[in-house]
């Protein structure tokens, strides 16, 4: 799974066939496998592994001539060929990228897992009379003179890397780095090069409060088409939380190199293994599947909300009967208002207002956001407003649900009291309604499970606003032991308001239209017109 190559501007960037081609060729005519059956043999890249290396250093963008991607996330189950492609994608930036002076490095979490891939390398330089008479092998590096460049490999002392000028890093498996700071160190130490690459390659972990798992989370997004960033490389192999993980089929699914490079017996063997020890099947499902073992359970699958997408704007609406939700949070970050239109066919449509400050906007350049504030503001029909204030423009808010309160029959606006009572009272003095609409199980349940059934029965009709659909993404929920579902900040790594502006919209229409069937039937009670009569 990787990003839709067919989108891609082609009025910006172009596919070098010969590029590709040559980096293909570097690695079939010059590495060899170092273990195994296969040792000494000639390295033939499977078709998945020549997308990747095709995809990496074939894309290249027409104003520079210079590589597309600057950075890529491989995620693959254990055992599927990623110490050898390291290796060998390795040798290639040392020997055939043309950087000169070009400083790259190995970076694992432990020495002992330094060794393992930096061996592979050397085995194959061994193996190829062309490699060994080009590059010097020494304990911890690998050089070669005629470009005045260097390969080394390193662990986790990130300090010791400070001051580097990095063309291309490695990242082996990420996921048990302890922390970021090896990452962070080399990703930061490739600011003058021209066209610098960092590829992490790793197996799922058990840790969500990760760099790993933001760089997955980052990787999903980018392929679900939630954010753009014209750098980044995700492919991700892995099997779905929703598939059976005793199935065989499922493992196939997971491991692109099933039958060649992990072999089927092996597999059986681990997934029977996984079915007789109930305390080995996360294990399995981590190293063999691909699946974080600790996922929350995450909300809409982004399939269903495409699915729900139907072309619409602001004058489509003019006039209508509409319900609100208002999420408000700290002083410098987003808030969210969200309108849900009750359509005479039983469907709803939505518009999506979202507020942030500018100077938020722009310290929100890290990987979790990306640029894409900045991006989304640009356009008008996204309807993300970045204020001039330092912190939360309260009166920007008030101006503007008022201006929309004027466009729109707004018939009740559902609100979370933290931090909004003050602007909830101006409002209110300028003739809004507003419900006070609790965050916890109670409230949020009947809410949560009446969107998402909406949502798949493609009744809750959107306009593709962006900044919606990626707070959606970012939604995890918790469930209590009456399943009752509730939303969890906590849990949810990046901003979710527009999601429970939406639930809450949703929720307070229900709950008002509730209210109206009581009311109607105590209107009709007998007990109303004949008084109370006991038998």
């Amino acid at each position: 799974m990787t990003i839709d190559f067919s989108k891609i501007d082609r009025e910006k960037y172009f596919s070098d066939s010969y590029t590709s081609d040559r980096a293909i060729r570097f690695i079939e005519t010059f590495c060899t496998h170092v273990k195994g059956d296969l040792s000494g043999k000639p390295y033939i890249l499977q078709d998945w592994e020549k997308e990747i290396v095709g995809n990496l250093f074939g894309w290249k963008s027409k104003l520079t001539g210079l590589r597309k991607f600057r950075e890529a996330l491989i995620f693959l189950p254990r055992k599927n060929s990623k110490s050898t492609l390291s290796s060998a994608i390795s040798l290639y930036m040392i020997l055939a990228d043309g950087e000169k002076g070009g400083e790259g490095y190995f970076a694992a979490s432990t020495r002992e897992q330094a060794r393992i891939a930096f061996e592979i390398m050397q085995g194959m330089i061994r193996n190829n009379k062309e490699l060994s008479s080009h590059l010097k092998i020494f304990r911890n590096s690998i050089e070669y003179s005629k470009e005045n460049s260097f390969f080394k490999v390193v662990s986790a002392e990130a300090g010791s890397l400070h001051g580097a000028n990095l063309s291309f890093a490695l990242v082996d498996e990420l996921h048990s780095h302890k922390s970021s700071e090896l990452y962070d160190v080399l990703k930061t130490s490739m600011g003058a090069r021209s066209q610098p690459l960092l590829i992490s390659i790793t197996t799922a972990g058990s840790n969500k409060n990760h760099i790993c798992y933001d760089l997955y989370d980052y990787s999903k997004k980018l392929i679900n088409g939630i954010i753009e960033d014209d750098t980044f490389l995700p492919v991700i192999f892995e099997a779905d939380e929703k598939d059976d993980p005793t199935k065989i089929e499922t493992a196939i699914k997971a491991n692109p190199s099933f039958g060649k490079s992990i072999k089927e017996e092996y597999l059986i063997e681990q997934l029977n293994k996984a079915k007789a020890i109930p305390t080995y099947l996360n294990t399995y499902k981590q190293l063999h599947l691909n699946i974080w073992v600790d996922s929350v359970e995450a909300w809409i699958n982004t399939t269903d909300w495409n699915a729900c997408h139907i072309e619409y704007d602001e004058t489509d609406l003019e006039g209508m009967e509409c319900w609100g939700g208002l999420d408000l949070s700290n002083n410098k970050d987003l808030n969210a208002f969200v309108l849900v239109f009750p359509q005479d066919n039983g469907n709803f449509k939505t518009l999506n207002y979202t507020f942030l400050p500018y100077e938020s906007a722009i310290q929100k350049d890290n990987i979790a956001a990306g640029k894409a504030f900045m991006g989304w503001a640009k356009k008008k029909s996204n309807f993300l407003y970045l204020t001039d204030s330092r912190v939360r423009d309260d009166d920007y808010i008030f101006n503007k649900l008022i201006e929309l309160s004027k466009r729109f029959k707004i018939q009740n606006i559902a609100y979370d009291r933290w931090g909004a009572d003050q602007l909830v009272t101006k409002l209110e003095l300028e003739g809004l309604r507003f419900t006070p609409f609790g965050q916890g199980y109670k409230s949020m349940s009947p809410a949560i499970k009446k969107t998402e059934s909406l949502v798949l029965e493609k009744k809750l009709l959107q306009n593709n606003n962006p900044v919606l659909k990626w707070c959606l993404s970012n939604v995890r929920i918790t469930k209590d032991d009456a399943g009752n579902v509730k939303m969890s900040k906590e849990k949810s790594k990046e901003k979710i308001d527009s999601a429970v502006s939406l639930v809450m919209a949703v929720g307070q229409y229900q709950q008002d239209k509730n209210d109206e069937i009581l009311e109607g039937e105590n209107q009709k009670s007998p007990y109303r017109e004949n008084g109370f009569f006991f038998i």
